[in-house]
């Protein structure tokens, strides 16, 4: 009861909101949540100057656990000073997070983590361009999404799906109201284009304490968003990165090892990878970008 009373609250809140949404210019909120990941976070940004048309401005939202982590954290940020990237420091996850999203004038935000990386060019000028009306563009679904986060739980796409364009752009779209499982997830804050003055109440009632409950403190209320249109590519723009089953995976700490050492993952070959789900396994690669080639051949592993 007191979830559905909540629930009425954000919709009278939100309805209100429709007809006084800002008319800003400005580019959407691009935000990456991050802790203790400096070296997925650099695979992110690498992938995110190659593949969007023109890298638009984005804040980083971290928590580093300890000094090491912070220090990784703060070369990364120098590696990519040519990149407007704006580094906020969590202390407590909600009122920071909320901080950023009330700061900004945008009309939209899009929210990445920091296993995601891009596989397949994004124009620039369709984030900024897109209209909250149009309803929720996802980058990371798409015709090739046809199964589950792991792979073997076969996903049906919606039965009304078309082809359609917009601001010339070949997309299909569909409603999310008639979609399964992903399909059906408009409030996704991985590479779903979301309406930022829509989300902001959603987020101060939902009840979470860090980035990994963030998701399912505001799946209660997906249902203010599942009238809306979904969008999406014929190719998923983005895909997380799921490491193997392998007991020699390197975890947190090595992979905090392997950048001290300057060793840095190799993307070369992810755009080519085939993926059918949100999450594609794979074996992490490294190798030491300063260098012409990676030392003899690139690791697949961290000693």
């Amino acid at each position: 009861m007191k979830a559905l009373t909540a629930a009425r609250a954000i919709a009278a809140r939100v309805g209100s909101r429709l007809v006084s949404s800002p008319t800003s210019a400005d580019p959407p909120l691009m935000l990456l949540l991050s802790k203790d990941g400096a070296m997925r976070l650099d695979l992110f940004l690498r992938s995110y100057m190659q593949q969007m048309s023109r890298p638009l401005p984005i804040t980083v939202l971290y928590l580093a656990s300890c000094e090491a982590h912070r220090q990784a954290y703060e070369e990364v940020f120098a590696d990519y000073r040519a990149l407007a990237l704006t580094a906020v420091a969590e202390s407590a996850f909600k009122p920071d997070l909320l901080a950023v999203l009330r700061a900004s004038n945008a009309r939209n935000v899009l929210f990445f983590a920091d296993d995601t990386v891009f596989v397949h060019p994004v124009d620039a000028r369709l984030l900024e361009q897109w209209d909250p009306g149009d309803g929720i563009l996802s980058l990371r679904l798409g015709r090739n999404i046809t199964h589950g986060a792991d792979g073997t739980v076969v996903q049906p796409q919606p039965e009304l799906f078309e082809d359609t364009a917009l601001r010339d752009q070949p997309l299909a779209r569909w409603r999310w109201s008639g979609g399964e499982l992903d399909w059906a997830q408009p409030t996704s804050l991985n590479g779903h284009l979301l309406p930022l003055p829509h989300l902001v109440p959603v987020i101060e009632e939902a009840s979470f304490e860090s980035p990994a409950s963030l998701d399912a403190g505001i799946r209660q209320y997906t249902f203010l968003f599942k009238g809306r249109w979904g969008y999406c590519w014929e190719q998923a723009r983005i895909v997380s990165l799921a490491q193997g089953p392998a007991a020699s995976e390197p975890g947190g700490a090595a992979l905090l090892q392997a950048f001290q050492r300057g060793l840095r993952l190799d993307i070369s070959e992810l755009p080519l990878a085939p993926h059918n789900s949100c999450r594609m396994a794979w074996s992490p690669v490294f190798n030491k970008p300063d260098a012409q080639e990676p030392d003899g051949a690139s690791e697949s592993g961290v000693a």
